[in-house]
């Protein structure tokens, strides 16, 4: 292989490699905490649910913060030498282990790309089938055709996307994710995306019934089953999906409360604000937030506006919630996966008005004093004023990112 062809060819696979670390970290910054509950997902799967939530929350922040480091450094030709390894090490890692989450299916989606792009664990595999050869090969010829940056200038890069990662995970796990890619952001239509279109594809299914007769246990399908001979005795049912059918964004959305009354329709054809305390498990979500969700659970009743608190904790465990807040709380219980799908922090605040999510808050940044009176609009001037600081901050390094990479070098060359 020619030198220049060889040289452009790990130049492709380093820029490939680069972006589809950087994509991958970035959706995790954005929102940790989903990272989170998909390594306890693992871990449950595992026989490990004795592992504490912190630690999945820290090993979250970390893979996102050096999946994105490592693909920036690679993309932009800092420190190639290690970044290079490091993709290497995360790729040899991860391609066995999706092999055998692939085979095994402990949990449906691996969450490589967190909710902005889902892919079967088979696909993940393939995907990373493909990647490895190409972080071998970069790793093997990164000394050979590394950039010649100087060193002050590859320390300056790779500290500005260590920078943009870092303050984006913190954003992430203070606050609702800057970029919401879960089906419950806020503009969601709830009932639209529960809808399923009339010539949607139906999914394909293949029933099989395990019999036993005389010791011997046999297979029939629906087309040979034994229904004259009742000496067969059932024993099992296997279904296989032979074709996957339209799922809608939001397949399940079920409210119910400690009678065992649906409030379901309530919520979406309200056509006054419903604010919902969104907390999976109420027992684990943080004192100072319950104490605020309290007061606007009361400051919400004296404005005539609908306050409920919705979880997946035991009636007895809500009781002394309610009990050690002082306050009348309502509550809806309803699914824990839905629940952290619909919000990160614990608890959140979710406001529906006609079936559509018009506001979610972090607990911590909810304004009480403007809140009550108008949340679509006070939720819009919150979301201008909070996101100032981070977008000052990326543009800067962004800014000082192009400086670096473009007008230095043209500087120099004019020189």
């Amino acid at each position: 292989m020619g030198n220049s062809i060889k040289q452009g060819f790990f130049n492709l696979m380093r820029v490939a490699l680069g972006l589809l670390f950087v994509f991958s970290g970035f959706v995790k910054c954005v929102d940790p905490t989903g990272g989170a509950i998909k390594i306890e997902d693992y871990f449950i799967a595992w026989g490990l649910d004795f592992i504490p939530w912190s630690l999945c929350l820290v090993l979250s922040a970390v893979q996102s913060v050096l999946e994105f480091s490592a693909g920036f450094a690679l993309l932009v030709g800092a420190y190639l030498r290690v970044s290079s390894a490091v993709v290497l090490a995360f790729m040899a890692f991860f391609t066995p282990l999706t092999l055998y989450i692939a085979i095994a299916n402990p949990v449906s989606d691996c969450g490589c790309f967190g909710d902005a792009v889902k892919l079967t664990n088979w696909e993940t595999f393939f995907k990373n089938l493909v990647f490895l050869p190409m972080a071998v090969l970069v790793f093997l010829w990164s000394r050979e055709f590394a950039p010649n940056v100087k060193k002050w200038r590859q320390s300056a890069l790779f500290a500005c996307g260590l920078l943009i990662s870092i303050l984006v995970t913190i954003k992430g796990l203070t606050d609702e994710p800057m970029i919401d890619f879960r089906p419950f952001s806020v503009g969601t239509d709830i009932k639209r995306s529960m809808s399923i279109p009339e010539d949607a594809p139906m999914g394909e299914f293949k029933t099989t019934f395990l019999l036993e007769k005389n010791g011997e246990v046999k297979e029939f399908d629906e087309n040979n089953y034994p229904y004259e001979d009742s000496t067969w005795v059932f024993r099992e049912t296997r279904t296989v999906v032979i074709k996957e059918g339209y799922t809608p964004a939001i397949a399940d959305f079920t409210f119910i409360d400690v009678e065992g009354d649906e409030h379901t329709e309530e919520l979406l054809s309200s056509t006054e604000p419903v604010l919902l305390a969104i907390s999976p498990k109420v027992e684990m979500a943080d004192s100072t937030g319950l104490k605020k969700m309290a007061r606007l659970s009361d400051r919400a009743r004296a404005k005539g506006l609908k306050f409920f608190v919705c979880t997946s904790s035991t009636a007895d465990v809500c009781a002394r919630v309610q009990a050690e807040s002082g306050s009348a709380l309502d509550f809806l219980f309803a699914d824990e996966v839905m629940l952290k799908t619909m919000a990160r922090s614990n608890p959140a605040i979710m406001v529906l008005k006609d079936g559509v999510v018009v506001a979610k808050y972090h607990i911590d940044h909810v304004p009480e004093d403007s809140f009550l009176d108008a949340p679509l609009s006070t939720y819009l001037l919150g979301i201008e004023r909070s996101y100032d600081w981070l977008q000052v901050l990326c543009l800067a390094l962004v800014g000082s990112m192009v400086y670096f990479l473009v007008f230095k070098k043209r500087k120099k060359q004019n020189r």
